[in-house]
C-alpha cells in the first residue's frame, strides 16, 4: 500500500522527515545552546532569517512550475518540459547571484541594521558570506525538485531529506568532539543542505525528466509559467514576509538582538513542526480539489469541505494540545528549566496553529478555483499589522510579541475565508464550517480543562533523571487527555474511522 498509493507514501516519508527534523531540533538546540551560549546560537539564527527572506526571489515559481510540469507530463508534451526545466536552470542561476550579491551587501554594510554588538556582528559576517557561497548550490536543487514532485516521486525527495536530516544531526556530534567554532558548523551544515544538488539532479537524469543539465533560454516557452506564478507571488510575499519577518524585527527592535531571537527560536520548534504536518495536507488536497471543482460537483465540495474540516480540526487539536497542555515540561525538558517563561508565548503559538489549520481545506479549494484576490489583499494588511504589533511591542514583552503579532495575522486572514470564500465563492455553510472546527475544537479544550485537575508532578518520578522526569509527565498527562479525547471522537460519532480511512486510501 505504502508503495502503490502516491498519497500515502507522500504523506508518509513528508511526516517521517518533519518528525526527524524536529528530533533534530531537540537534539541541535540545548546542545549548540549550551555549547555556544544563547547570545551566539542567536547569530545562526539572524542569518538563517536573512537567507530565508531572500526565498521571495522564487516569484512563485516553485508552485507554477510544478504545475504546467505535471500538466505538460499528463499531454505527453516531454519537450516543453525539457526546454522550461533547462530555462529554469538559467532563471534559479539568476536569482542565485542576485540572492549571493544581496547576502555579501548585507554582511558589509548591514551593522547597523542590527541589535547586536561588534564582535558578534564579525560572526554575523561570516556566516552570511557562507550562505551567499552555497546560495548556487541551493537554488540549483530547485529545478531538480520540481521535476521530480510533477512526477509524482515526493516520496523520494523527502527520503533524500531524511538522509540529509540524519546528517545534520551528526554534524551535532562532531561540532563537540571536534570542538568546532559557530563559522565552522554553519559552513558544514551549509554544506550538507546544498548537496541535495547531487541526489536531485542524478535522479531527473537517470528517469529522463530532462534531457541535459546545460542551461538553456527558451524565454517564449518559460513566459508561460512565469505568468502563471507571478500571480502566486503576491500572495506568497505577504506570507513569507509576515514569517519572516519576526525574527528580523526582534533583532532590530528588541533590548538585547541576539538573545530574543534565540529565544525565537526555542519556541518556533513545536509550532512549527504542527504547521509542517497539518501543511503536508494542503498538497494532498489540491489535486482531488482541483478534479471537484473542473468537474463543478459542487455536492461533493461540500462533502469534501465539512468531512474534511473536521478531520483536520481533529488532527490540529491533536497535535497542538499536549504542547499547550504541557509546555512548562516541554521547555524544561528541551533547553532547561531557565527557559520555562516562555511557556506561555510557546501555548498561544501552538493555539494559534491550532485555529489555522483548520482552514487548510479552504486553503485548498481557494487554490483550485483560483480566487486569490481578497487573499491577496487581506494577507498584505494582515501582514502590515502583524509587522506593526511586533515592533512595537518588542521591547516590552520581547519574543511575545511576535506572538502576538502572528495571532493578530492568522485571526485576520481567517476573516478573509469566512466572509468571502465560504459563502460567496464556494456556496458553502458558514457555520456549518465552523462548527465542523467549533465541535471538536470544544470537546478538546473542555477535556484539557478537567485533566488540569489531576495532580501529576515530576517529584513523582524521584528515581528519574531531571529532563525524563518531565518528559514522564507530559506523556502521561497527553495519554490522561488524549484517550478519553478519541473515545469521545468514536462515541459522539464526530469522526468516522471507516470513512477516513477510504479517503485516505
Amino acid at each position: 500500500m505504502l508503495k502503490n498509493n502516491y498519497y500515502f507514501s507522500s504523506f508518509f516519508w513528508s511526516t517521517l522527515q518533519k518528525i526527524l527534523n524536529a528530533i533534530l531540533g531537540f537534539i541541535s538546540v540545548p546542545l549548540l545552546l549550551g555549547y555556544y551560549g544563547k547570545a551566539e546560537y542567536g547569530i545562526l539564527a539572524i542569518a538563517t532569517a536573512c537567507n530565508g527572506y531572500m526565498h521571495l526571489l522564487d516569484l512563485g515559481m516553485n508552485t507554477g512550475a510544478i504545475k504546467f510540469f505535471s500538466q505538460w507530463k499528463a499531454e505527453g508534451r516531454q519537450d516543453i518540459i525539457y526546454r522550461v526545466a533547462r530555462t529554469n536552470i538559467t532563471f534559479y542561476f539568476i536569482i542565485a547571484c542576485v540572492n549571493m550579491l544581496g547576502l555579501i551587501a548585507l554582511a558589509i554594510w548591514g551593522e547597523s541594521i542590527f541589535s547586536v554588538t561588534h564582535e558578534q556582528f564579525l560572526q554575523l559576517r561570516m556566516c552570511l558570506y557562507i550562505i551567499a557561497i552555497f546560495s548556487i548550490f541551493s537554488w540549483g536543487t530547485t529545478t531538480f525538485n520540481q521535476l521530480l514532485i510533477a512526477d509524482k516521486q515526493m516520496a523520494y525527495t523527502m527520503q533524500v531529506q531524511c538522509v540529509q536530516t540524519v546528517l545534520k544531526t551528526l554534524l551535532i556530534f562532531i561540532v563537540l568532539w571536534a570542538d568546532l567554532s559557530l563559522t565552522a558548523y554553519f559552513f558544514w551544515l551549509t554544506a550538507v543542505l546544498a548537496l541535495l544538488l547531487v541526489p536531485y539532479a542524478i535522479k531527473c537524469r537517470r528517469d529522463n525528466l530532462i534531457d541535459s543539465l546545460k542551461p538553456a533560454t527558451y524565454w517564449k516557452d518559460f513566459r508561460i509559467v512565469l505568468a502563471f506564478s507571478l500571480s502566486i507571488f503576491a500572495l506568497s510575499l505577504f506570507q513569507m514576509t509576515s514569517t519572516q519577518s519576526r525574527p528580523i524585527i526582534l533583532s532590530i527592535f528588541s533590548a538585547n538582538g541576539a538573545e530574543t531571537v534565540s529565544e525565537y527560536r526555542i519556541i518556533e520548534v513545536i509550532p512549527q513542526l504542527i504547521i509542517m504536518i497539518g501543511g503536508t495536507f494542503s498538497s494532498i488536497f489540491l489535486p482531488k480539489t482541483s478534479e471537484l471543482v473542473a468537474k463543478k460537483n459542487q455536492q461533493a465540495i461540500e462533502t469534501f469541505a465539512y468531512k474534511w474540516t473536521t478531520w483536520t480540526s481533529v488532527l490540529a487539536n491533536m497535535l497542538s494540545i499536549p504542547f499547550i497542555f504541557c509546555a512548562s515540561e516541554v521547555l524544561s525538558a528541551y533547553v532547561g528549566s531557565e527557559y520555562v517563561g516562555l511557556a506561555h508565548w510557546m501555548a498561544i503559538w501552538c493555539l494559534t496553529v491550532l485555529v489555522q489549520i483548520h482552514t487548510t481545506p479552504g486553503n485548498a479549494l481557494v487554490l483550485a478555483y483560483g480566487r486569490t484576490k481578497p487573499l491577496v489583499v487581506t494577507s498584505a494588511v494582515a501582514c502590515i499589522i502583524s509587522m506593526v504589533i511586533n515592533a512595537s511591542l518588542s521591547v516590552r514583552y520581547g519574543v511575545g510579541s511576535a506572538v502576538i503579532g502572528y495571532f493578530f495575522y492568522v485571526i485576520f486572514v481567517i476573516g478573509s475565508y469566512y466572509t468571502v470564500y465560504y459563502k460567496k465563492i464556494m456556496r458553502l455553510s458558514r457555520w456549518k464550517m465552523f462548527r465542523c472546527f467549533l465541535i471538536p475544537t470544544v470537546l478538546a479544550i473542555s477535556l484539557l480543562f478537567l485533566v488540569n485537575f489531576i495532580p501529576i508532578r515530576q517529584e513523582y518520578f524521584t528515581t528519574f533523571p531531571i529532563r525524563m522526569k518531565y518528559i514522564s509527565v507530559c506523556i502521561i498527562k497527553t495519554l490522561l487527555w488524549l484517550i478519553p479525547y478519541c473515545f469521545l471522537l468514536a462515541i459522539f460519532h464526530i469522526v468516522d474511522i471507516k470513512s477516513l480511512k477510504n479517503n485516505l486510501c
